[in-house]
């Protein structure tokens, strides 16, 4: 695999920190992988030499962190009633009586995102 980089100071955003991703390299040996890999380091390459046009492509993505959020943000659940008692951002039944346990279908809050 290859580490590449992008320029983002030639997109023109906000944005000062570059895009990092991984590249995977096919084809040849282990050891032609790895010259193929050493031949390109610290030089600059345009799209159209590693990817061809309408090329498919896998790509892996994390999303991005929300830290904890309760049923609302985190499940889209809808809110209760403004004279619930005790809060209204809540589930309003998170099961029956028996089984003696929550569900792991039923929203709950908890870590949003990665």
């Amino acid at each position: 695999r290859v580490l590449a980089h992008t320029q983002i100071s030639k997109v023109g955003l906000r944005q000062k920190k570059a895009h990092l991703m991984e590249i995977q390299v096919n084809g040849g040996n282990v050891a032609q992988k790895v010259d193929w890999g050493f031949s390109l380091f610290e030089k600059k390459r345009s799209i159209d030499t590693i990817f061809s046009q309408n090329e498919m492509i896998d790509t892996i993505g994390v999303t991005k962190g929300h830290g904890t959020q309760g049923v609302i943000s985190r499940w889209g659940v809808t809110r209760l009633p403004r004279k619930s008692h005790r809060g209204l951002r809540k589930v309003a039944c998170i099961g029956a009586w028996h089984p003696a346990r929550v569900s792991w279908t039923v929203a709950r809050r908890g870590q949003k995102g990665y």
